[in-house]
């Protein structure tokens, strides 16, 4: 591709330059070459063949020097140097002025004329055109100041800003003689007069990232604590931006912002492009309302309109109150069939414990001791994927999270499997724990649940075994493997009569 892109430029500069230097050696062979085709009878004729031959000679001249300034100096050297295409407008002053040369030789060295005359001429017709184009010429030589200082460039992401007029957003997309081309973010083209961007207050959302921060402020009631709060939303945020920022861009935070008479303000501060703002503020507006919701909070309103029913967390706020932790609980799969007695004895009975940054609450390879409900903050997969049965539920944004309402753990515990990978803590996190004690006790007072979370668990087995396309499990039909699980329970509950 490379060779085939310097072969063409090569073939633009060989054409002029061949055809200037036979034209020279016509011109130098001078009368001789005219005696042979018979010319010299013919004065008016080897005049006019001279001045043609000579006019030729410096546009193909010019046209070569053009070509080299263009492909050498511009497209090569500058290009180079300011890392992005050269804006046109240079391509095209480059060219006027090698032309306007050419021109000014054609009438000084073929006509023989006095040019002292002709840039006196010109003096006078520039300052009447001059007055005329005032407005015209400011916008032409705007064009080039903004070239040569470089406010902006093609590609840009950038905001104008100018007393009493429209804001204008988006991408730059050309730099002319009089105006600047721009894309805003509905795809339409805004076109400016140079002069008026050059008057404007310009913010480069380019320059020196191509990201740039944008705050969120949401405000929850004061009675949440402020640790558990930001975890909330930390993990929000880390979901939400996914596929809206780049691989350089920082990591969204999470700060405490004002402190008002509705609640406590918290803005989330995350970094996308120009282009992905307005759906990445959706995105992360979307999982924070999800992750609120999982954790039992809500958005701070007016004291006067809370009543003691509105009230989802305990009393110290660090958590849910057990009905929504038994609420999150009966949206499971595998808890779906419990009825609302048996859901609050698990909430009830239930460890909540806080996880920091990078804990492991899952180890690969290891049996387990608990099922775990995540309800607040991200963990991420490691190892190989999770097992089927419920053992983890990633996110749909991002397969290899797992967020709040995922139950973990559950095919380890009851079929006494090892855990199918390591899940570590990508956020802080607050997850709830029912151990093998607490199963028990849900059993021993319906000893016919053994088959009932027997069958569901299998059906998730056997769903998530047939969508990987692999397993021993996958041999055995949902009944066998309903069987094999409600035999294991048996094994494992045995002084308990587990019909």
């Amino acid at each position: 591709m490379a060779l085939k892109f310097f072969g063409d430029k090569v073939r633009k500069l060989l054409l002029p330059l061949i055809a200037s230097l036979a034209i020279a050696s016509a011109l130098y062979s001078g009368g001789s070459a005219y005696q042979t085709v018979g010319i010299q009878a013919f004065d008016t004729t080897r005049q006019i063949l001279a001045y043609a031959l000579g006019i030729a000679e410096i546009l193909f001249l010019a046209v070569f020097v053009r070509r080299v300034v263009q492909f050498l100096l511009l497209d090569g050297l500058l290009a180079s140097a300011l890392g992005t295409p050269v804006p046109r407008l240079l391509s095209q002053l480059s060219g006027l002025i090698i032309y306007l040369l050419a021109i000014a030789a054609v009438i000084g060295i073929v006509f023989q004329q006095d040019l002292t005359v002709l840039w006196a001429a010109s003096g006078v017709i520039g300052f009447v055109f001059g007055i005329a184009l005032r407005d015209m010429i400011l916008d032409i030589f705007t064009g080039l100041a903004i070239n040569l200082d470089r406010p902006v460039k093609i590609g840009d992401n950038v905001l104008l800003q100018r007393a009493g007029e429209q804001v204008v957003e988006g991408k730059v997309l050309e730099i002319s003689w009089r105006t600047t081309r721009i894309e805003n973010l509905f795809g339409n083209i805004i076109i400016v007069p140079n002069s008026k961007l050059a008057s404007s207050t310009i913010t480069n959302y380019s320059s020196p990232k191509s990201f740039f921060g944008v705050p969120i402020v949401i405000t929850l009631d004061a009675e949440i604590p402020p640790d558990r709060a930001i975890r909330v939303l930390q993990a929000a945020a880390t979901e939400g931006v996914a596929g809206f920022t780049l691989p350089d861009a920082p990591a969204p935070a999470v700060l405490v912002k004002d402190i008002g008479a509705v609640g406590v303000e918290y803005v989330i501060v995350f970094c996308p492009t120009l282009e992905t703002r307005f759906r990445g503020r959706s995105s992360v507006l979307f999982h924070a309302l999800i992750h609120l919701a999982k954790a039992g909070i809500r958005p701070a309103w007016p004291k006067l309109e809370r009543t003691q029913a509105d009230r989802t967390t305990t009393s110290d706020g660090s958590g849910p109150e057990p009905h929504h932790l038994a609420l999150l609980l009966g949206a499971t799969e595998l808890f779906r069939d419990l009825n609302e007695a048996e859901l609050n004895l698990l909430s009830e009975g239930a460890q909540v414990r806080p996880l920091s940054l990078g804990a492991i609450l899952t180890q690969g390879g290891e049996g387990a001791t608990a099922i775990t409900l995540v309800i607040e903050g991200l963990f991420v997969q490691e190892g190989r994927r999770a097992g089927p049965g419920g053992a983890t539920a990633a996110t749909p944004q991002q397969p290899g999270l797992v967020g709040p309402g995922a139950l973990v753990g559950g095919e380890a515990l009851l079929t006494g499997d090892a855990h199918a990978c390591t899940l570590r803590a990508k956020t802080a996190a607050l997850v709830a724990e029912l151990d093998l004690a607490l199963i028990r006790r849900l059993l021993a007072q319906r000893p016919p649940l053994a088959e009932i979370l027997s069958r569901r668990l299998a059906s998730i087995i056997h769903r998530q075994t047939r969508a990987a396309g692999s397993g021993r499990r996958l041999l055995l039909g949902e009944t066998e493997l309903a069987a094999d699980i409600q035999a294991s329970l048996r094994r494992t509950f045995a002084d308990l009569r587990l019909v």
